[in-house]
């Protein structure tokens, strides 16, 4: 069994369609995968939808962004009972008016430091919600430009960056628990060690031992640590849909053992 609780659709900064990820998973032998869009549960019915069909399971699900010590935390947040909790879809449509004013700005400030070409209305009809992603493709698509170069315009060194949230991680975190959420730490590796473990201190459930973009070493660490703070451990492959920056579907899984102890916290009747 290949399990994978870590994948974006385009109803954040993914490129496929909630159809695709389900094809694109089936592909690569993916038993069972979360849905885990930014700040969004937006997509979890029509990916729901596409998947009833066939054998993969989907665990709805969506990555909460906050902020620790200046670092950018994200939250695997999965739903128990597969139910997105109403609460969650207050936050959504409430993260879809501040991504939207953060873009706007952000465009602003790219067009002011470096005189690329915008359409803003073109830009948010085009897009579900307004993440960086979206913002690098609608100015790779403006300016004739390369993906890889129109995202350093709008990369954390960028002069025209501006944080999506600053929401403080265990203030998040605390929020989602309170919806009824399983929390996983998402890629440590991506941070401090000594703040991921501070970090694992706060209540969370899990944390992502298996990540794309480990370094040696790392996954054996993280598994101490989920010992050592009594967390499950997972694994996420950060699917987007590009080859850019992410990993494809399935690289990064749990198996049938490992995931027994996720699937009873969820109450998953399969």
């Amino acid at each position: 069994m290949k399990v994978d609780l870590h994948n974006h659709t385009n109803y954040s900064d993914g490129y496929y369609s909630p159809k695709e990820v389900v094809a694109a998973a089936i592909k690569n032998g993916v038993d069972c995968f979360a849905i885990t869009d930014h700040d969004s549960v937006f997509g979890c019915d029509e990916i729901q939808e596409a998947a009833k069909d066939t054998k993969v399971k989907v665990i709805n699900g969506m990555e909460l962004s906050t902020e620790y010590k200046g670092k950018s935390v994200h939250l695997v947040c999965l739903f128990k009972n597969n139910i997105i909790p109403q609460k969650l879809v207050e936050f959504s449509y409430k993260m879809l008016e501040q991504r939207k004013e953060r873009a706007i700005k952000m465009m602003s400030l790219v067009e002011k430091y470096y005189g690329l070409k915008i359409d803003i209305d073109l830009l948010i009809s085009e897009s579900k919600i307004l993440t960086r992603g979206n913002m690098a493709v609608h100015l790779a698509k403006m300016n004739n430009l390369p993906l890889e170069e129109a995202h350093k315009y709008v990369s954390f060194s960028s002069k025209a960056y501006i944080p999506s949230t600053k929401l403080p991680t265990k203030e998040g975190l605390d929020f989602v628990k309170e919806c009824g959420c399983l929390v996983i730490l998402a890629h440590p590796c991506l941070l401090p060690k000594e703040y991921v473990e501070e970090i694992c201190t706060f209540g969370l459930d899990g944390i992502e031992v298996k990540y794309p973009k480990n370094k040696v070493g790392d996954e054996e660490y993280f598994r101490a640590l989920a010992q050592k703070y009594h967390l499950f451990v997972s694994a996420g492959s950060d699917f987007h849909g590009d080859t850019l920056k992410h990993a494809m579907i399935g690289t990064c899984t749990l198996d049938a053992q490992e995931f027994a102890i996720i699937k009873e916290r969820l109450n998953l009747q399969w």
